[in-house]
């Protein structure tokens, strides 16, 4: 068992079923006054920390810790090695996540040091995070934006994070986005003019995936965004694992209206997912979704208009990116999803994560007339 003692903080590595269920349920003690914070579905993260059941686990590695004091959980963290990170983000990268602290330095401290240790009597000198577990799951620590709950797969966290991140000698890797759009007014006329001026581009067709063909269809996606995200900052590919289980996802919460391919010459050259924002209809479950709250989410989802959504994912092929017809695409799947989102009983969206560095992305965002609405920072720190 890993065991580490600084000050009065005792730090250990989760060993048991009792341990595990602490891990899960440490966040209610640190969210009890935040009127904003949507408690996770406890089904879900254990499923999701789960290496039978997450294909994260066919090419990652992770260890969960805990912090007690006094017989108190105080925080939690894990600690993850990727495969598929040392070949695209550097030999020696390892990952952090699920992060939860009381506001004690001397207890982030032990959080990070006991991870870092473990990284790094695996072979890692870097730690890059916080991931949960993945760059392609929740991603950042939430710095600006406390206003609103978070989005569906969208992190949510105290303020005063930050501040233990940086004395803990965790130092800004990049800045990530979400960007909010009340799809109900609309678009400024010149964004107006330059749509029109996108849909006489008549080699562009868009459609949605074929649901009877989902698997393969969704092959495409996976396609699409290995090329599309492959330059942009900490990617790492999907593996066919996690397209099967965003298959499943599909198949029992959402529509297949929530994917929308575009196609030039029969080719796939660009793809956006829309889902609605779940977190409206699970935040009074309280994380626990049996015996009954499966059956009133499915109800909500089933019965009544989800009033936002949220765009995770958004690709133009790389031959088509940084062209006019790449902009077509993109503004001709964005304008597609937005229609059909507001006849679906949708008012808002949130269009997240969007990298800083993402200039083009952001210019047709702003001028959509979307305003920057959170930003959430990645963190590293040498080991």
């Amino acid at each position: 068992m890993s065991l580490s003692i600084i000050s009065d903080t005792i730090t250990r590595r989760v060993a048991n079923r009792r341990d595990r269920r602490a891990f899960l349920r440490m966040p209610w003690s640190i969210y009890q006054d935040d009127p904003h914070w949507v408690p996770p579905l406890l089904a879900e993260v254990r499923t999701r920390l789960n290496p039978r059941k997450n294909p994260y686990f066919e090419h990652a590695e992770a260890a969960m810790f805990l912090a007690e004091r006094e017989g108190k959980i105080v925080g939690r963290i894990s600690a993850q090695i990727c495969q598929l990170a040392q070949v695209h983000q550097g030999a020696g990268t390892g990952h952090f996540g699920f992060f939860e602290c009381e506001d004690r330095v001397e207890t982030a401290t032990a959080l990070f040091d006991i991870a870092a240790k473990w990284l790094a009597d695996a072979g890692m000198d870097r730690m890059v995070g916080p991931f949960n577990l993945s760059i392609n799951e929740e991603a950042g620590l939430l710095i600006d934006g406390f206003h609103r709950p978070p989005y569906i797969f969208m992190s949510h966290n105290p303020a005063y994070y930050d501040a233990l991140f940086v004395a803990c000698g965790m130092a800004k890797e990049t800045d990530v986005y979400a960007y909010h759009l009340d799809i109900s007014k609309p678009y400024p006329q010149r964004l107006e003019r330059i749509l029109k001026a996108a849909k006489r581009n008549t080699q562009i067709n868009l459609r949605n995936v074929d649901r009877q063909n989902l698997e393969a269809e969704l092959g495409l996606l996976l396609e699409l965004f290995n090329d599309s995200w492959s330059e942009n900052w900490g990617h790492i590919p999907m593996t066919q694992g996690e397209v099967n289980d965003l298959a499943m996802l599909i198949r029992r919460l959402f529509s297949t209206d929530a994917v929308v391919l575009a196609e030039i010459d029969g080719k796939v050259v660009g793809f956006i997912v829309v889902i609605p924002n779940l977190n409206e209809f699970t935040a009074d479950l309280n994380g626990k979704l049996f015996p009954w709250g499966w059956l009133r989410m499915l109800y909500r989802i089933k019965r009544t208009p989800c009033g936002s959504v949220r765009v995770p994912l958004m690709g133009v092929s790389r031959e088509y990116q940084s062209t006019r017809t790449g902009a077509a695409i993109a503004l001709t799947m964005i304008d597609r999803c937005r229609t059909a989102s507001i006849n679906n009983g949708a008012t808002l969206c949130e269009m997240s994560w969007i990298l800083e560095s993402n200039r083009s992305m952001r210019s047709i965002l702003d001028a959509s007339g979307s305003t920057l609405d959170k930003t959430y920072r990645l963190y590293s720190r040498c080991i």
